[in-house]
């Protein structure tokens, strides 16, 4: 397991998380916005709430690159090894032998730019299912072939 080598996401899938996020904020600016004009606060709320919304939005934007920087995967004899985490690391190892089945599943979006996550179903409990998004489509289905493979 120590010489295996580690592989990163795509950074199409990075910025597709990006652009999720800045929708989601710019219509939850809108309908604060909307709603603070209607109840008719003091002219001062609207700024504040806007300042909050803008710190959230720059906070998660810089924790979206940390936890692209610090997520790598890789495959080898004995099964998927994921390393994530910004704060608290984690290492994930799925050996072959307790994966009960694969799937590969994309979104409108991810499709567009050949993008698919790989779900690892496995036997027990406890992480009993781990993805692996922002993989290639043609990668995310190489490893569910591998994985899926005769186990002896």
């Amino acid at each position: 397991m120590d010489n295996l080598a580690l592989n990163r996401q795509q950074k199409s899938y990075l910025q597709l998380k990006k652009l999720k996020l800045s929708i989601f904020f710019v219509l939850l600016a809108l309908a604060t916005s909307i709603v603070l004009f209607m109840k008719d606060f003091s002219a001062w709320v609207l700024p504040i709430a806007w300042l909050l919304l803008g710190l959230a939005y720059v906070t998660l934007f810089f924790y979206h690159n940390a936890a692209f920087k610090h997520f790598a995967y890789g495959l080898n004899a004995f099964g998927l090894s994921i390393n994530r985490g910004v704060f608290w690391r984690r290492k994930i190892i799925v050996p072959k032998n307790r994966v009960q089945h694969t799937d590969v599943v994309a979104g409108p979006l991810e499709r567009r730019k050949g993008l698919a996550s790989l779900l690892v179903f496995t036997a027990g409990t406890r992480n009993s299912m781990v993805r692996l998004p922002g993989i290639l489509q043609s990668e995310a289905e190489k490893l569910r072939d591998l994985l899926s493979a005769n186990k002896s």
